[in-house]
């Protein structure tokens, strides 16, 4: 999509010497671009992976479209005339060329969204079924757009009268600019969301680890051997990274300080903030049954609460 304005288009394909050879670097790139995404599809669906044959076919099609590209392209003079750039110019080598992307964007279709379909029915969370949802849409879209091409320069072919207006003309360029929409927000979406998932958490970290810092600094200053966790600047506490896993280390000292002492006095607030790190580090992967053993024993809220 973005080689089509002018602007762009001349200036890559003058990067590339020009006669248009951007033309068929587009189609090409978008060809592999094709067989690499219904990898990826195929290969997160199948239950044992994708096998090397399969893997073997994919890539000796795809080899095989490109190939017959480049013939049609390189050995014919069209790609020296200004009708390159009108939908359906009444010539069969255009036709045959045009054909070949098709093929491949209407196999994509067939193929990714019939597995995305395949797997949706084993999805419970929302997002996912919502991300599959998206990338079915995008599927149906690719398919109305090469169904829609593949009839144009057919009858581009039988009657040079053709015009590429009215319905078609509609049709077409709602799916050329829905499809990849829907097909980047499917894919992107539950990458999205970790993401979001995984900022949220890191901050969360990050506040509790602010907070907490003055109270095990204060416990432990009476028993400094009790502590493996180095000193941290209050910047640093703001810049170091994986501060979950340094809350978790002060947390567990903190517990360790008052294990030794239980008589240190304790405000209800620093109590509280006590409660809300242990909640909060009994969600990190891993820490869970590490806090179990060393924390539920005897917990804040249990002997501290008076």
């Amino acid at each position: 999509m973005t080689l089509q304005p002018y602007v762009v288009y001349n200036a890559v394909d003058g990067l590339l010497g020009g006669n248009n050879v951007a033309y068929f670097s587009f189609h090409a790139t978008a060809i592999v671009t094709i067989g690499l995404l219904d990898g990826i599809v195929q290969e997160a669906v199948s239950v044992g992976g994708l096998t090397r044959r399969r893997n073997q076919v994919t890539a000796v099609v795809t080899g095989a479209i490109v190939t017959a590209q480049a013939v049609l392209f390189f050995g014919g003079d069209w790609r020296f005339r200004d009708q390159i750039h009108e939908a359906f110019p009444n010539r069969w080598d255009f036709a045959a060329y045009s054909s070949t992307t098709w093929i491949a964007m209407a196999l994509f279709s067939v193929s990714v969204g019939s597995a995305c379909l395949s797997d949706l029915r084993h999805q419970h969370r929302l997002i996912t079924r919502a991300s599959i949802a998206l990338v079915v849409l995008g599927c149906l879209g690719v398919l109305i757009y090469t169904i829609v091409s593949f009839a144009s320069v057919t009858a581009a072919l039988f009657s040079p009268s053709f015009s590429f207006e009215g319905w078609p003309f509609t049709v077409y360029h709602i799916a050329l600019a829905t499809a990849p929409v829907c097909l980047g927000l499917g894919l992107g979406l539950t990458a999205m969301e970790v993401g979001i998932q995984a900022l949220s958490k890191t901050s969360r970290d990050r506040v509790l680890l602010w907070r907490i810092t003055p109270l095990w600094e204060r416990l432990l200053a009476g028993s400094p051997e009790l502590s493996i966790e180095r000193d941290l600047s209050r910047a640093g506490l703001l810049l170091v990274r994986a501060p979950g896993a340094h809350l978790y280390r002060r947390y567990v000292e903190v517990r360790d300080s008052l294990l030794v002492d239980p008589d240190q006095s304790l405000s209800v607030s620093e109590r509280m903030l006590i409660n809300a790190a242990e909640d909060h580090v009994r969600g990190i992967p891993g820490a869970a049954s590490t806090v179990t053993s060393l924390a539920r024993p005897v917990t804040p809220r249990q002997d501290h609460t008076s």
